[in-house]
């Protein structure tokens, strides 16, 4: 068993203790490592197999460097009640530590054997009853998902059809939209041409024919009242269909569109649930 993964995968979640532990441990303080050890390990505290294992195994090491020969084979007796077919890794371990963890597990390979077929029988076990259990959810009906999508309340006052395209309504949208363009195109052309023109008209006065209401002679100023209607018509169509929107998508408006799927059936259609949240 290679202890270079294990040491990654307990340092994500060990007790503080242990964390401690490892820490003086790495760095050789051999004494403050054990001593830190066996107050965890004697504490009651529960822990993972293999958090059990990794302080077993530094305990063991720590006692062997230490000279207390006793305490780390109790120590690697610990740990192979825990894990019967733990190896350590020769790379990271001396060699003569190595050899003697080898040697407490022929000792006891006749307590270890019982050990190591409970635990190969949990495991079979254990993946007979996972395989069990996928078998069942692979004949159960299919998962239900559920998309939820809240929507904006202040799009109901957007112009241009936005309150319409959030409540699924695009083609009055796109006409909304289209209509309020439209006026608001129509309106400011209005208003610059009303501008130039009123610039760019030759002045008169009331001597002259044509002209009762000078500066602008009676014609200009009929073509100017004609732009003043042009745009006061175009913005109140632009102001009518925004209230027009304001008022449809208020009409509408669902705060939470739940959308119903079922995966794994052919050709499936969504179904569409409605849910308002106070």
């Amino acid at each position: 068993m290679n202890a270079i993964p294990l040491l990654l995968v307990l340092a994500l979640a060990a007790p503080p203790e242990l964390k401690r532990a490892r820490d003086r441990f790495e760095f050789g303080a051999w004494a403050d490592a054990a001593g830190t050890l066996r107050q965890l390990l004697s504490s009651g505290r529960s822990l993972t197999e293999e958090e059990a294992v990794d302080a077993y195994r530094m305990l063991g090491i720590a006692e062997y460097h230490l000279g207390d020969l006793p305490q780390a084979r109790s120590a690697f007796l610990n740990l192979l009640s825990n894990d019967p077919d733990y190896t350590l890794d020769a790379f990271l371990v001396p060699p003569p530590i190595v050899e003697m963890f080898d040697a407490v597990k022929r000792e006891n390979e006749d307590a270890l054997a019982p050990l190591r077929e409970q635990k190969r029988a949990l495991r079979d076990q254990a993946r007979l009853a996972e395989e069990a259990r996928r078998k069942l959810l692979a004949e159960a009906p299919p998962t239900k998902i559920v998309r939820v999508q809240e929507r904006l309340y202040l799009f109901n006052w957007m112009p241009l059809g936005a309150g319409q395209f959030q409540n699924g309504d695009r083609a009055k949208g796109t006409a909304i939209a289209a209509g309020q363009i439209t006026a608001g195109a129509v309106n400011l052309a209005a208003i610059i041409a009303h501008a130039q023109l009123a610039d760019n008209m030759p002045r008169c006065t009331s001597a002259e024919p044509d002209c009762s209401r000078p500066p602008y002679s009676d014609s200009d100023r009929e073509l100017l009242a004609t732009m003043d209607a042009v745009k006061y018509v175009s913005a109140g169509v632009f102001w009518a269909l925004y209230a027009y929107g304001v008022w449809d998508a208020h009409r509408n408006y669902v705060p939470i569109v739940e959308t119903e799927i079922t995966p794994g059936q052919p050709g499936a259609t969504l179904k569409l649930g409605l849910g308002i949240r106070f």
